[in-house]
């Protein structure tokens, strides 16, 4: 069976794009739990034998570089989500930049790799921030993973394959199911209640592909027993929290027999 990329966003159960939890005083006002969530997310890949792609952000790599250091002594690689987990369309341009820039040497200087992938929190480079990309290759990066072919959070019209937007410069979008109006992400709570059946067909199709599109999982998702968060909207209370108890073996069953790898070896075979 061919590979799939694996892919898994490092930040803590409560880090959610929306005031008050993207503010830096989050960071102290919640229950640190990362660690936790980390071990498991550390011990789900090594009994896969999955090699994955960790998208850090650079607030939690300062509070816990020790972890950071854990996930790259197992072999996995680090891509950037941020310096914070603010969406990238509520900074500015140049704001923006130097926050990639300044996050891409905090990592590398703390992981002693080099970072060559980013991940926009909530794949927010779209609206304003839509054409932002093009900055990403002169700061060193050879790939993104910041858009999805999704309404809301993403625009429907864009490609749902891995596709060069210049000479060398990968946009890599996460799957999603179905192709018409009505489409679910085959990532997050959508890999959490979908059928399991129509899950793993949908998997093993991306597999015999080689189609690249990585799998999204968050280290948060394997910790069932967090607190519940005061004040969120009915769409955010259900799809951070659906389908949590259960969904770490339920993922070890989905991805059995897959062979996981990084998103930079998908890329580096191109």
């Amino acid at each position: 069976m061919r590979r799939l990329p694996l892919s898994l966003d490092w930040e803590d159960w409560f880090q959610l794009c929306c005031p008050p939890y993207d503010q830096p005083e989050a960071l102290d006002r919640f229950e640190c739990r990362l660690p936790l969530a980390t071990e498991r997310a550390l011990e789900l890949c090594a009994g896969l034998g999955a090699t994955a792609t960790w998208f850090c952000l650079g607030d939690q790599a300062r509070r816990h570089p020790e972890l950071l250091r854990r996930i790259a002594a197992a072999g996995h690689s680090i891509g950037l989500h941020g310096l914070t987990h603010r969406r990238a369309f509520e900074l500015d341009r140049a704001e923006w930049r130097d926050a990639v820039r300044d996050g891409k040497a905090l990592l590398e200087d703390l992981c002693g790799q080099p970072v060559v992938g980013y991940r926009a929190p909530e794949w927010s480079l779209r609206g304003v921030a839509a054409h932002w990309w093009q900055d990403l290759p002169e700061l060193g990066f050879r790939y993104d993973s910041s858009r999805v072919p999704l309404a809301v959070i993403g625009d429907p019209s864009a490609p749902r394959r891995p596709h060069l937007l210049t000479d060398g410069f990968w946009e890599l979008p996460p799957p999603v199911l179905w192709s018409g109006p009505v489409r679910m992400p085959l990532w997050g709570w959508g890999l959490r209640v979908l059928p399991f059946a129509l899950t793993r067909r949908a998997l093993e199709s991306l597999a015999q592909e080689d189609a690249g599109t990585p799998l999204v999982l968050h280290p948060w998702e394997l910790d069932a027993e967090q607190p519940s968060l005061p004040g969120l909207s009915l769409g955010h209370r259900y799809t951070h929290s659906i389908g949590l108890r259960g969904y770490e073996g339920r993922l070890r069953e989905l991805l059995d027999g897959f062979r996981l790898t990084t998103l930079e070896a998908w890329v580096a075979a191109r």
